[in-house]
């Protein structure tokens, strides 16, 4: 009798350190796909022109959302309706745009219903959530970092992601834990920044992004994942594109011809307009009815005027500004603006061009180390598969 409970415990014992050493083998095969980066030198945005994303604006507005979540993976990850359920309640809403964006899976239920169907996913399974919303897909990537990650991983990633789709775009940065400003300052490649979702405001991390020169636009969803949940329809994209196709509008938004709105109550109070430029440094900002506060957003995030009660209001940039975004506020919603920005006049500061330079050495280095360690953990796995369940003989490790 005991000599069966004793090898019983054992044969439980050489379950649990399996299953260990597997997941200590699985992590060591995903980081082992590190690559090490040398990133391009940060400096703010400079040059004596001033570059302003609305100068050729499109007159007809699509309103978008990008990230919605649905039941998938047989229940694996939240989502609590179908994919048709979801895509025609944004349809009710008036939506123009419904991705449906379940992580590592491209939806397809709608292909067939628009011409503005956009393939979409989200990417990221990592305990910090550092994840990606990757935007006309061709095609998913599975690959991913479940613990720690320093801006060399990330890039490895959207390196990876960028092979496979249109648009990259960082989602809710402040969500999680999953970015430092020490990562949105260093990391390059993508095209839009998640900067309004219903879980987190990040501007902050746009704007350090942007204050060291590094040019992504704005984009904001709800994240939906149950359509009982009270904060959706309340976070949307309207796009400027003259012609009714995916292809224009994404080309749009890629240009930052777009614009978000946040609402309390899903409908909003206002709409912007135009912004034309009066002289060399000088823009007008002019919206369809009055806004109760308009803020001008400079480098590292500052205040740098505040109009009331107006329907417009113009900013004259001073040698000190690098950008300058708008944010206008009525009681109910606002508008978030992309950022007026100088450059030289000759080539836009765009992240999604800026490349960073792979560490062959440090980064085969740091490979060599995880493959040992999952040959190590193989090496031990053995061991435990073999160990002796008879209780009389000895065990030796």
């Amino acid at each position: 009798m005991i000599t069966t409970i004793k090898s019983i415990f054992i044969l439980i014992l050489k379950i649990i350190i399996s299953l260990v050493l597997l997941i200590f083998l699985i992590l060591a095969v995903l980081y082992s796909g590190t690559t090490i980066y040398n990133f391009p030198q940060t400096k703010p945005f400079a040059g004596s022109e001033i570059f302003n994303p609305y100068n050729t604006q499109d007159s007809i507005q699509y309103k978008a959302n990008f990230h919605a979540h649905t039941y998938s993976w047989y229940g694996l990850t939240h989502g609590g309706n179908t994919d048709k359920e979801v895509y025609d309640a944004y349809m009710k809403k008036g939506y123009d745009i419904a991705c449906i964006s379940n992580y590592h899976k491209i939806s397809t239920y709608h292909s067939a219903l628009t011409p503005l169907y956009i393939p979409a996913y989200e990417h990221g399974y990592n305990v910090n959530k550092a994840h990606y919303l990757v935007i006309n897909a061709e095609k998913v990537s599975y690959g991913d970092f479940p613990l720690w990650q320093s801006s060399s991983h990330q890039q490895t990633i959207i390196d990876v992601l960028r092979k496979n789709a249109e648009i990259v775009t960082i989602a809710h940065p402040k969500f999680g834990g999953g970015r430092s400003y020490e990562n949105i300052s260093t990391i390059v490649g993508y095209h839009l920044m998640e900067v309004l979702n219903h879980y987190r405001n990040s501007e902050a991390f746009w704007d350090q992004a942007l204050s060291v020169g590094k040019l992504s636009w704005i984009i904001g969803n709800d994240d939906i994942h149950d359509l009982q949940d009270p904060t959706i329809f309340k976070i949307w994209n309207i796009i400027f594109s003259n012609t009714y196709s995916r292809d224009s509008i994404l080309s749009n938004l890629k240009k930052g011809n777009n614009y978000v709105v946040q609402s309390e109550n899903g409908s909003t109070e206002n709409s912007f307009v135009s912004c034309i430029k009066k002289d060399e440094n000088t823009f007008r900002f002019n919206f369809g009815n009055e806004v109760d506060t308009i803020l001008f957003i400079g480098q590292n995030g500052d205040i740098k005027q505040i109009n009331t009660k107006t329907k417009s209001a113009q900013y004259s940039f001073v040698t000190a500004d690098t950008y300058v975004r708008v944010v206008a506020h009525n009681k109910k919603s606002s508008i978030f603006l992309n950022p007026l920005f100088r450059y030289d006049g000759i080539k836009l500061p765009y992240v999604a061009n800026l490349n960073a330079t792979k560490n062959l050495f440090l980064t085969w280095i740091c490979r060599l180390f995880f493959i040992s360690l999952a040959m190590f953990t193989i090496m031990a796995w053995k061991k435990v598969i073999f160990l002796n369940t008879n209780p009389d003989k000895n065990i030796e490790m």
